[in-house]
């Protein structure tokens, strides 16, 4: 009886050996979370992106603040290299209006239609098709216009607040069941940066697309927001919709 106890001792003995060295090889196998990228190494990705990308469209919702008056604008939003952009404004203060910007040809004006059919006809009697890129009608309430809508734009200037600042990772998010690294910049000369003295950003982790941004001032107000959905990149977008308010698409 003895000696079978001591066997079955024995064997227990080399079972939960046996269990933790299994334990321990599989924590040995499993490897270390990775560390979340730095924002300077999410605008190195960015340009990569970008450099590889032909053109990009998206849902772009945005909210701009001055004082007391807040805007909200919906665009269906177009971007084709080299800087061609169009803005089909959905929902906000002049529905129905289209703008078109051809940076690489007429980069100090807009070309814009009025929704409105009466004011249309109005502004093209008027006014004509084109407006300065800063003319008040055709600039958020921050006093950006098209010009500065496109995501090189985008990188240039957190770039510079990069320069001019810190930032820092805050965490992981799933939007839209996909992964964003949400960052929060804060810049040390406001002054420079647009009156934006912090910034809460989501980054898309695969493709390091600006999702999502919201922008404060100095006494922590909201001055400016973006949220960016249905984001398609190379979908081959005619250059007519750049050219012509309403191309025949088909």
């Amino acid at each position: 009886m003895n000696d079978g106890k001591r066997h079955r001792r024995a064997g227990c003995i080399w079972v939960v050996a046996a269990v933790l060295l299994g334990g321990m090889l599989l924590l040995h196998a499993v490897p270390a979370a990775a560390e979340p990228p730095r924002f300077a190494v999410v605008l190195a990705g960015m340009k990569a992106k970008l450099a590889a990308t032909s053109d990009y469209q998206c849902r772009f919702e945005t909210q701009s603040t001055n004082g007391d008056q807040t805007r909200d604008v919906l665009l269906a939003y177009y971007y084709r290299k080299p800087e061609q952009i169009r803005m089909e404004v959905l929902e906000g203060p002049y529905p129905g209006s289209l703008l078109i910007y051809n940076g690489e040809t007429d980069a100090g004006r807009v070309r814009v239609l009025a929704g409105n059919r009466l004011v249309a006809f109005l502004q093209r009697m008027l006014y004509g098709e084109f407006f300065a890129v800063d003319h008040e009608w055709v600039v958020d309430l921050r006093g950006n216009g098209i010009h500065e809508s496109g995501w090189p734009h985008f990188i240039r200037t957190h770039e510079a607040y990069l320069s001019m600042g810190t930032s820092r990772f805050v965490r992981e998010e799933i939007l839209d069941g996909r992964v964003a690294y949400v960052y929060r910049l804060v810049s040390d000369a406001p002054e420079k940066t647009m009156a934006v003295k912090s910034e809460d950003l989501w980054v898309d982790a695969e493709t390091f697309f600006p999702v999502r941004y919201f922008q404060y001032d100095e006494a922590g107000r909201l001055i400016r927001k973006a949220i960016v959905t249905e984001l398609r990149f190379n979908a081959g977008i005619s250059e007519r919709l750049f050219t012509e308010f309403y191309p025949d698409m088909d």
